[in-house]
C-alpha cells in the first residue's frame, strides 16, 4: 500500500464505529504513526491495549475501507480534518478532560477564535429569551468575540444570527456528520456561518443526529470557549448539560435572569444561584473577561496604514504574504507593521500572522 497523507488514516480510523477517546490514546500511544497502525497484524494491534472485541471488529472494518477514498469522500464536502496533533487544534478544546481526537471541518478556524463565548438555550423560547439572546450576542460579537453555538432551533440560531449580523466570526458544533445539516430548517444559517465561521463536528459523515451525541457535542460548545452564556432554559433542558461540562472545564458560567414564573427562566435563575454571573448585557461579560467595552474606531493615517488596512480587511495574513502583496521590502513592511502595532491598530497573533486590531 502506497503511504498517504495521515489525515487519510485519521479519517478511515475515526470512520470505525468503535473508536473512542481511549482507544485513540491507546493507538497513538504505542504506534509511531497511524500508517503503521492500519497495517498493522493482529497480535502488534493487540499490544496497544485495546480490547479483542475491538481488534475482531477493527479487522473486519478495515477490509471495507480504503482510507485514501474516505478521505476523498471529506473532500467532496468540503471538509477537512484537524487532529489532536496539528499545531491548529483549537488551545482551548485541548485543555479539556477528554478532547477529540478529530474534529471535522467546514468552513475555517482561526487564531482569534480562542476568544470565543459560547452562547446557548431553549428552543422554544419566549420573545424575551430571543431578544436577551439577540441584544448580548450582538454585542460580544462587536467586542471582536467568536460565537459558539449548537445552531439548534431557538436560542442557538439566534445567536449564530446575531454574529452574523455583526459580520463576526461564529461556530455551530454540531452532534452529526458534516454531510448533513441539522436541523435542516437551519441550512440558510450554516451557509452564512459558512461565509465567515465554521462547522465542526467529532462524528463521521453519514452519522445521523442520534439523542446520544448530543451531550459529547455540548462538551465541545463550552471546550472551544472562555464562558458560557445561558438566557433561557428549563429545569432539565439539555441546555444545561453545557452547563454542567463548562463547570468541569473551569469555564464561565453567565446567566440571564427571568421572570420567576416563567418555566425557562428555572434553569439560568438556578444556575445564578449556584455561583453563575448574571448578565443583564454585553459589557457584564467583556467586564468580567477583562476586554476594553469603550468603542475605539480605528482608522487608517497614512498610505502605508490605508495599504495595509485593505491588505488585511478579509483575512489574517502572514508577513511574507503581506509584503508580497504590496510589492515592497521585507523590512520595510516590518516597520509599519511595528508601529501600527504600537499603534494598537494591527495584532501580531503569534508566528508572524497578523490582524487589523477592531
Amino acid at each position: 500500500m502506497v503511504k498517504i497523507d495521515q489525515k487519510a488514516y485519521f479519517a478511515a480510523f475515526a470512520a470505525y464505529p468503535k473508536i473512542n477517546t481511549q482507544n485513540w490514546q491507546k493507538i497513538l500511544g504505542y504506534f509511531p504513526n497511524l500508517f503503521e497502525a492500519w497495517e498493522a497484524d493482529a497480535s502488534d494491534f493487540g499490544k496497544t491495549g485495546v480490547s479483542k472485541e475491538f481488534v475482531e471488529g477493527f479487522f473486519d472494518f478495515r477490509k471495507k475501507i480504503n482510507p485514501e477514498k474516505e478521505y476523498e469522500k471529506l473532500q467532496k464536502y468540503g471538509i477537512d480534518i484537524i487532529t489532536i496533533l496539528d499545531e491548529d487544534y483549537p488551545k482551548n478544546l485541548k485543555e479539556i478532560f477528554t478532547p477529540p481526537v478529530v474534529l471535522y471541518v467546514r468552513g475555517g478556524l482561526k487564531p482569534e477564535d480562542e476568544f470565543a463565548i459560547a452562547v446557548v438555550g431553549a428552543r422554544k423560547a419566549t420573545d424575551y429569551g430571543k431578544r436577551a439572546t439577540k441584544e448580548i450576542t450582538e454585542g460580544i460579537a462587536e467586542a471582536g468575540l467568536t460565537i459558539v453555538s449548537g445552531l439548534a432551533l431557538g436560542l442557538d440560531a439566534e445567536a449564530h444570527k446575531a454574529a452574523i449580523s455583526k459580520k463576526a466570526r461564529t461556530i455551530a458544533v454540531l452532534a452529526n456528520g458534516l454531510d448533513q445539516i441539522y436541523p435542516p430548517t437551519n441550512k440558510s444559517i450554516a451557509d452564512k456561518i459558512l461565509e465567515n465561521g465554521a462547522i465542526i463536528s467529532e462524528q463521521p459523515i453519514g452519522m445521523p443526529a442520534l439523542k446520544q451525541n448530543f451531550p459529547a457535542r455540548n462538551r465541545i460548545i463550552s471546550g472551544l470557549s472562555l464562558g458560557v452564556l445561558i438566557t433561557e432554559a428549563g429545569e432539565h433542558s439539555g441546555t444545561l448539560h453545557t452547563a454542567s461540562f463548562a463547570i468541569e472545564q473551569n469555564r464561565q458560567i453567565y446567566a440571564v435572569p427571568g421572570p420567576i414564573y416563567n418555566p425557562l427562566s428555572h434553569g439560568p435563575n438556578n444556575l445564578i444561584k449556584s455561583g453563575a454571573k448574571p448578565v443583564s448585557c454585553a459589557n457584564d461579560i467583556l467586564e468580567d473577561l477583562g476586554i476594553e467595552t469603550k468603542a475605539v474606531i480605528v482608522r487608517p493615517e497614512t498610505q502605508d496604514e490605508e495599504m495595509i488596512f485593505a491588505i488585511l480587511e478579509a483575512e489574517n495574513l502572514h508577513i511574507d504574504e503581506i509584503t508580497k502583496r504590496t510589492e515592497k521590502e521585507s523590512a520595510e513592511i516590518s516597520k509599519i507593521l511595528t508601529m501600527m502595532e504600537i499603534k494598537n491598530k494591527v495584532k501580531h497573533l503569534g508566528g508572524m500572522v497578523y490582524t487589523l486590531k477592531r
